[in-house]
């Protein structure tokens, strides 16, 4: 594992206000760069959380096409580069918001 995430994101547990499913503001992965994976952690209250399960979407004109699906602590992605994408929670804790931390991985 890297000492850098490649991005932090706070999301609400249910879409933002006047949002059909958008639970986070944007986040950018662009930046970043030469990372071939990148592995998910999920937070709440600074504890690992598995029961979490969300879409990664990104942000376009139109229809925004969902990224990743079925997403959770410890799931490994292709790296995704973007700097328009966003969270959209499918299972979620009431009332509580989560941390998710996306880090470039590396196999050993």
């Amino acid at each position: 594992m890297a000492d850098r995430s490649i991005g932090i994101i706070v999301s609400d547990p249910k879409p933002l206000p006047g949002q059909g499913s958008r639970s986070s503001g944007n986040f950018s992965t662009v930046w970043f760069g030469g990372a071939h994976q990148m592995l998910v952690e999920v937070t709440v209250d600074g504890k690992i959380d598995d029961t979490i399960v969300f879409k990664i979407a990104e942000d376009k004109s139109g229809s925004d096409p969902v990224r990743a699906d079925n997403v959770r602590n410890n799931t490994q992605l292709s790296y995704i580069e973007s700097n328009s994408l966003y969270i959209i929670v499918q299972q979620c804790p009431p009332n509580k918001n989560f941390k998710v931390t996306i880090n470039p991985y590396v196999a050993n």
